[in-house]
């Protein structure tokens, strides 16, 4: 089974005006011209995941104010009742006053992860509101998915960075952590001396055009297959390029079908 451990979809009304929105943000930041290989929505999703040959895609919605929290996970819960090649992951605000008691109720309706974006949010990853929140999660057994490193859309300070993320598995070393884009968007030196054999996993969401390959197959072998989730961030990557790349970096079959499925399968429960 693949299994796409980093995709976005937003609701139908909405979709076209947040895609327009973001790449908007990026323009504003860096010269790089970001692509959208979807129209947003969760059918444009499973159409271009399908077609490169992904049996189910992880949704990572993003609560960016807390007002938006029943709204958006209510949405989630629909996706993953539709059992349509999609699962939805939860999300809250860390500056909602009710953001532990989110995790409580996530859990008790059966999410089995949490997606949270430092720049979006604007949040320290290892701030005394994220550590409860990883706290809470880790006491139900759930998985907490962040977005680490820079952002393509949001100027420093960087609020995930390595050092930030050693310091909440420090803290919580029970947590099950996925540091999104390889550990560190655009830092991947810093994660390759600080965060290489750490219990953190990482998706290789966004990092196709970015990162060298010899550095992308040396943090993956370094790190441990069994540590690594394919990701593709579509709609910002087609999932079928981000296939591509790693099929590139000549990686051991066995180790490619524990980052392809196998791993991302533990932690969903499947």
């Amino acid at each position: 089974m693949m299994i796409d451990f980093h995709a976005h979809a937003f609701p139908e009304r909405i979709a076209a005006r947040t895609i327009e929105t973001l790449i908007a943000n990026s323009a504003r930041i860096t010269d790089y011209p970001m692509k959208n290989c979807t129209d947003g929505t969760a059918r444009g999703l499973i159409e271009v995941e399908s077609s490169a040959g992904v049996d189910l895609a992880v949704v990572l919605p993003i609560v960016t104010n807390p007002k938006q929290t029943e709204t958006i996970n209510r949405v989630a819960k629909e996706t993953n009742e539709a059992n349509c090649g999609l699962y939805s992951f939860g999300s809250l605000h860390p500056a909602g006053p009710d953001a532990v008691a989110w995790v409580d109720r996530l859990a008790e309706e059966g999410f089995k992860g949490i997606k949270l974006h430092p720049e979006f949010q604007t949040f320290f990853t290892d701030s005394d509101e994220a550590i409860a929140i990883y706290r809470r999660v880790a006491h139900h057994g759930m998985t907490v998915i962040l977005h680490a490193g820079r952002d393509i859309g949001y100027p420093p300070p960087v609020h995930a960075e390595p050092d930030m993320l050693l310091r909440a598995v420090d803290k919580v070393p029970d947590l099950r952590l996925v540091a999104a884009h390889l550990g560190g968007w655009m830092l991947w030196d810093e994660v390759a001396e600080k965060l290489v054999s750490t219990p953190i996993y990482f998706d290789t969401a966004f990092i196709a055009d970015f990162i060298e390959p010899a550095l992308a197959r040396d943090i993956i072998n370094a790190h441990g297959a069994e540590k690594i989730l394919f990701g593709s961030d579509a709609p910002w990557e087609d999932p079928a390029k981000t296939l591509e790349f790693l099929r590139s970096l000549d990686i051991d079959t066995e180790d490619f079908k524990k980052i392809c499925g196998t791993n991302a399968a533990g932690l969903l429960g499947i």
